[in-house]
Protein backbone atom coordinates (compact mmCIF):
# COMPACT_ATOMS: atom_id res chain seq x y z
CA UNK A 1 0.00 0.00 0.00
CA UNK A 2 1.18 3.26 -0.78
CA UNK A 3 1.56 6.12 1.42
CA UNK A 4 -0.75 9.29 0.36
CA UNK A 5 1.71 12.27 -1.00
CA UNK A 6 2.32 14.53 1.46
CA UNK A 7 2.24 18.02 0.86
CA UNK A 8 4.99 20.61 1.39
CA UNK A 9 4.57 22.27 4.17
CA UNK A 10 4.69 26.36 3.37
CA UNK A 11 3.15 27.84 6.73
CA UNK A 12 6.39 28.99 7.85
CA UNK A 13 6.34 31.19 4.86
CA UNK A 14 3.37 33.23 6.65
CA UNK A 15 4.74 33.47 10.22
CA UNK A 16 8.15 34.85 8.11
CA UNK A 17 6.14 37.69 6.38
CA UNK A 18 4.60 39.86 9.15
CA UNK A 19 4.59 43.28 8.18
CA UNK A 20 7.10 45.89 9.04
CA UNK A 21 7.16 47.37 12.95
CA UNK A 22 6.14 51.20 12.96
CA UNK A 23 10.31 51.72 13.63
CA UNK A 24 10.80 50.42 9.83
CA UNK A 25 8.30 51.70 8.26
CA UNK A 26 9.61 55.09 9.65
CA UNK A 27 13.06 54.53 8.58
CA UNK A 28 11.87 53.64 4.86
CA UNK A 29 9.74 56.93 4.58
CA UNK A 30 12.32 58.84 5.97
CA UNK A 31 14.26 57.43 3.20
CA UNK A 32 11.98 57.98 0.57
CA UNK A 33 11.66 61.57 1.50
CA UNK A 34 15.49 61.90 1.31
CA UNK A 35 14.99 60.40 -2.38
CA UNK A 36 11.76 62.17 -3.73
CA UNK A 37 14.17 65.46 -2.49
CA UNK A 38 16.90 64.47 -5.08
CA UNK A 39 17.43 66.44 -8.28
CA UNK A 40 19.85 65.07 -9.25
CA UNK A 41 19.23 62.32 -11.91
CA UNK A 42 22.65 60.97 -11.88
CA UNK A 43 22.24 59.88 -8.39
CA UNK A 44 19.06 58.53 -8.91
CA UNK A 45 20.21 55.87 -11.46
CA UNK A 46 23.00 54.70 -9.80
CA UNK A 47 20.29 54.76 -6.54
CA UNK A 48 18.35 52.76 -9.48
CA UNK A 49 20.79 50.40 -10.47
CA UNK A 50 22.26 49.43 -6.88
CA UNK A 51 18.55 48.34 -6.29
CA UNK A 52 18.04 46.27 -8.68
CA UNK A 53 21.27 44.78 -7.72
CA UNK A 54 20.20 44.12 -4.60
CA UNK A 55 17.24 42.88 -5.53
CA UNK A 56 18.97 40.61 -7.67
CA UNK A 57 20.91 38.74 -4.94
CA UNK A 58 18.33 39.02 -2.25
CA UNK A 59 15.88 37.12 -5.04
CA UNK A 60 18.76 34.10 -5.27
CA UNK A 61 19.81 34.31 -2.19
CA UNK A 62 15.56 33.59 -1.02
CA UNK A 63 15.46 30.84 -4.11
CA UNK A 64 18.34 29.08 -2.40
CA UNK A 65 17.20 29.16 1.25
CA UNK A 66 13.47 28.13 -0.10
CA UNK A 67 15.48 24.70 -1.99
CA UNK A 68 17.30 23.98 1.20
CA UNK A 69 14.06 24.38 3.25
CA UNK A 70 12.32 21.57 1.02
CA UNK A 71 15.44 19.68 1.00
CA UNK A 72 15.33 19.49 5.33
CA UNK A 73 11.57 19.03 4.92
CA UNK A 74 11.89 16.19 2.40
CA UNK A 75 14.75 14.18 4.91
CA UNK A 76 12.42 14.59 7.88
CA UNK A 77 9.37 13.18 6.64
CA UNK A 78 11.61 10.59 5.26
CA UNK A 79 12.80 10.16 8.61
CA UNK A 80 9.60 9.88 9.81
CA UNK A 81 7.96 7.75 7.28
CA UNK A 82 10.66 4.95 6.32
CA UNK A 83 9.82 2.95 3.37
CA UNK A 84 10.66 -0.66 3.90
CA UNK A 85 12.06 -2.68 0.77
CA UNK A 86 11.18 -5.92 -0.27
CA UNK A 87 14.63 -8.08 -0.11
CA UNK A 88 15.19 -10.07 -3.15
CA UNK A 89 15.91 -13.82 -2.13
CA UNK A 90 18.75 -15.46 -3.61
CA UNK A 91 17.80 -16.93 -7.27
CA UNK A 92 16.72 -13.17 -7.57
CA UNK A 93 20.42 -12.00 -7.23
CA UNK A 94 21.73 -14.76 -9.09
CA UNK A 95 19.50 -14.34 -11.77
CA UNK A 96 20.25 -10.09 -11.95
CA UNK A 97 24.23 -11.37 -12.25
CA UNK A 98 23.31 -12.86 -15.78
Amino acid sequence: MENPEIPFDLSFVLELAKPPSLEEELKMEKELIVLKKLDDIEAVKHFAEDLARQNHQQSLFIAGCMSKIAELQAKIICMKNPVSQKKDNLLKKILKLF
